[in-house]
């Protein structure tokens, strides 16, 4: 189970940029079928002919980062995060990425969660699943942003009550799949609005601030889709495999590369998202209430894993801050950054 992702500072920067990327024919085919299909969809068996994405022309060297504005550099913390939960990243010289990184991740969700069950609502499921299409109507220009893709009309079948035997390695490890795509797919918003706010375009502006906080919505249902398994087979199976001798100490999802890259580029428009226009403060309420239900969802599925009673793996065991109150002050943190002035 293999994801390939863009480095996150070699995303689409602007809706053009986001739309001019080049992509295999098969490619953009499929994903307009995905989001004009409507309820006679059929998404799952449209994305099980998705055609392989072929990294021939990617450069054997590692990640050199263009200059920037968000500092970023992929070092071995990083490598060693991408590699246990199956993720290879693609070189500059492979097109297309982006999107196909969306097809794979959301192709997974639907296998996983249509074979295995969850115990997520409808309404639940079916929100997580919209958030799919409207990236994928973004990017191939045929919608995206604060377009409602409601349970009536997705092309996705309704997924059966959650099965407790089913392999909890995997659905850790979809589940962060989903969040990786979800992640850079907030990172392109973000672009796409800071873009749209230096060329004076408010109505972009507003629809991408919208996306944004769909997808951090979104997010926080694949916290609670990847947990989805039981408290003692997270103990005995899933921990001790991000623990020494399988991975290096400390190991966390702060080196997620796509997160750690998200937290910069939070910070660097913390001025332009504290100074928006009236006409943008309730899309930024809004934006602000989906990341505190993100990192919410998260101290969610910590906590029943045990993590309100012991250290998060980034800690000593002897630690007496527990991992949901880690989470919780990296909310309060995060949140600080866009948060209105007082």
């Amino acid at each position: 189970m293999t994801l390939i992702l863009a480095q996150p500072d070699r995303l689409p920067a602007s809706e053009r940029e986001l739309r001019e990327a080049p992509a295999a024919p098969g490619h953009r085919q499929l994903a307009r079928q995905l989001v004009g299909a409507g309820a006679t969809g059929g998404a799952l068996d449209r994305l099980r002919i998705l055609p392989s994405f072929l990294m021939a022309d990617a450069p054997r060297e590692p990640h050199r980062p263009a200059p920037a504005e968000v500092a970023y550099a992929y070092d071995a913390r990083m490598l060693e995060y991408d590699t246990y939960f199956g993720v290879s990243r693609a070189g500059s010289a492979s097109p297309g990425v982006f999107g196909h990184s969306l097809l794979v991740a959301y192709r997974s969700l639907l296998e996983e969660g249509l074979t295995c069950g969850t115990r997520m609502s409808w309404a639940q499921w079916s929100a997580l699943c919209g958030t799919f299409h409207a990236v994928i109507g973004l990017v191939v220009g045929t919608g995206g942003g604060d377009g409602d893709a409601g349970p009536a009309t997705l092309p996705v079948a309704e997924p059966p009550l959650l099965r407790w035997h089913m392999d909890p390695h995997r659905r850790w490890r979809v589940g962060h799949h989903v969040f990786f795509a979800l992640t850079q797919s907030l990172i392109v918003a973000l672009n796409c609005f800071r873009r749209a706010r230096a060329d004076g375009d408010t109505q972009l502006a507003r629809r991408m601030l919208r996306l944004a906080a769909r997808l951090l919505t979104g997010s926080a249902a694949a916290f609670v889709f990847a947990g989805e398994f039981g408290a003692a087979q997270y103990q005995g199976q899933v921990r001790p495999s991000m623990e020494p001798p399988d991975v290096s100490a400390g190991f966390s999802g702060l080196l997620s590369p796509d997160h750690h890259y998200l937290v910069k580029l939070l910070a660097l428009l913390r001025p332009e998202l504290r100074a928006l226009p009236p006409d943008l403060a309730a899309d930024h309420r809004l934006f602000l209430a989906a990341m505190e239900s993100a990192y919410e969802s998260h101290k969610y599925v910590c906590a029943r894993f045990g993590g309100d009673r012991s250290a998060s793996l980034r800690m000593s065991q002897a630690s007496t801050v527990s991992a949901v109150e880690v989470i919780n002050g990296l909310k309060i943190a995060r949140t600080k950054l866009v948060r209105l002035p007082r």
